[in-house]
């Protein structure tokens, strides 16, 4: 359910897309009853085998059309993710390096 929020075209999260990742994330937007709204994106990467997991919350933003999790929030989620997994290359598939050791002697 939070593959396509990022990934399908016209969803809410794809300011969350990383090129070569896959992003699961959730948007949202509240109403706090002052004219401003609280938005946020929360998201994990890469979806099948997380390696990282935010949340990113922004509180009293501009009540307007424009601004909402996806718009607010899913950019900097895909900035953090990205710093991230840079640090981080995911973990290879393939079988361990060899090994060698020395014997003592």
């Amino acid at each position: 359910l939070m593959i396509p929020v990022v990934n399908a075209p016209n969803e809410t999260g794809v300011a969350a897309q990383i090129p070569g990742v896959q992003v699961a994330g959730k948007t949202g937007t509240a109403q706090t009853g002052t004219g401003k709204i609280d938005a946020w994106f929360v998201a994990f990467a890469p979806a099948a085998d997380p390696q990282i997991a935010v949340a990113v919350v922004l509180p009293d933003q501009p009540s307007a059309n424009e601004y909402q999790g996806g718009t607010l929030a899913a950019p900097i989620a895909k900035a953090l993710i990205s710093s991230y997994l840079a640090g981080h290359p995911a973990p290879s598939s393939g079988p361990p390096p060899p090994t060698t050791t020395t014997p003592l002697g």
